[in-house]
């Protein structure tokens, strides 16, 4: 009897450590990825500052810690990096000194002629005419910036990057809490915090259909609406008796549709935007080391991550984001005192050209 409960208790701690080492494992991995990946991207910029002398020089740019190495030509590149340095600086933090060592290439060329294009290996091409604006957002939208881990990335659904228009963003995520066919998104617009957590994929679930979509009109909506021509047409067919009965009400057809569907496909209720005003949120809270401290510990949770990079609790922090999606709510549009007016006058006028048309009259 001793024995058996040695046994047993030998097998159980050994499965926990088993996990625990995993879990050890995979980070050790993420992490000697990212390093890998960073050695490899220097290695490419090393090459290319090579290859780019060698077929006639570049030219250096630096604002603050950005770095932007590319080749001659009258593009306004420093005025833009002035404009998005201010903007990649308040979101990274001190971790946007990194791009001191990791440049930006670009090689402009002209978009008037014939002549072959510069060659600067792994460089962004852009014609040297686009204005300063333009110049800026291509920028923001190419931040250098080391990977974060998987884990995050996977979460976030890409990497961190700013937000081109924040109004217009949060104003979009607006519209999704009203129209999401998901009860955790109108739950959260109504001011259920825990289902703003579930909304924003924050909270762990080994169940996350039951978890995003548990109602069986949310799911009937889902397959639909998202992967009706999927399962109609996915594995020659095999799907399409399931869907048929899916359609004709039978919720184990719907949830077994989308329980068949490949990892990682099952839609979350919100989308990219929410995630990422969430991590703006939350950077802006956690001051100039807040970026730092969301990537330094990968092996914890999202919303220990969120909560610890803005030094608030992960309520809170919910909270104020789900304030400012609020605050964002799209300006109805109005008509102008006329606007019934015009719209009666151009029926009429249309009517009356179709009257006049000869297609009405008696032979």
């Amino acid at each position: 009897m001793c024995l058996c409960l040695v046994t047993m208790i030998a097998a159980m701690a050994a499965g926990r450590l088993a996990g625990q080492s995993v879990e050890r494992l995979q980070v050790r991995a993420d992490s000697l990825l990212r390093e890998w990946r960073r050695a490899s991207a220097l290695a490419d910029m090393v090459d290319s500052l090579k290859h780019g002398r060698a077929a006639g020089g570049t030219d250096t740019i630096s604002v603050g810690a950005l770095r932007i190495v590319a080749t001659p030509s009258p593009a306004r590149l420093r005025e833009a990096a002035a404009r998005a340095w201010p903007v990649i600086d308040s979101l990274y933090g001190s971790e946007a000194q990194q791009l001191a060592q990791r440049p930006y290439l670009i090689a402009p060329y002209d978009p008037d002629t014939t002549s072959p294009k510069p060659m600067l290996r792994g460089a962004i091409q852009v014609p040297w005419d686009k204005d300063v604006a333009s110049l800026a957002m291509l920028l923001l939208t190419n931040v250098p910036i080391g990977r974060p881990d998987r884990a995050l990335q996977n979460w976030l659904g890409g990497s961190v990057l700013p937000i081109i228009h924040p109004l217009q963003a949060r104003a979009a995520v607006y519209v999704q809490l009203v129209t999401a066919p998901s009860q955790a998104a109108r739950s959260c617009f109504l001011g259920v915090i825990g289902d703003c957590r579930n909304a924003l994929a924050l909270s762990e679930s080994p169940d996350p259909l039951q978890q995003w979509y548990p109602s069986t009109g949310e799911r009937r909506a889902l397959v639909f609406r998202s992967f009706a021509e999927y399962f109609g047409y996915s594995d020659h067919g095999a799907h399409k008796s399931g869907l048929q009965q899916c359609g004709a009400g039978s919720d184990a057809a719907c949830t077994e549709l989308l329980r068949s569907l490949p990892p990682g496909a099952l839609p979350r209720p919100l989308t990219y935007d929410a995630r990422a005003a969430l991590v703006q949120v939350a950077l802006r809270l956690g001051g100039r080391a807040a970026y730092h401290r969301l990537v330094a510990t990968p092996g914890e949770p999202i919303a220990d991550r969120l909560a610890g990079a803005a030094g608030v609790s992960g309520d809170s922090l919910v909270s104020l984001w789900r304030s400012e999606i609020l605050a964002a709510r799209p300006a109805p549009v109005t008509l102008p005192p006329w606007g019934p007016w015009a719209a009666l006058g151009w029926t009429a006028v249309f009517a009356v050209c179709a009257l006049r048309s000869s297609r009405w009259r008696a032979s």
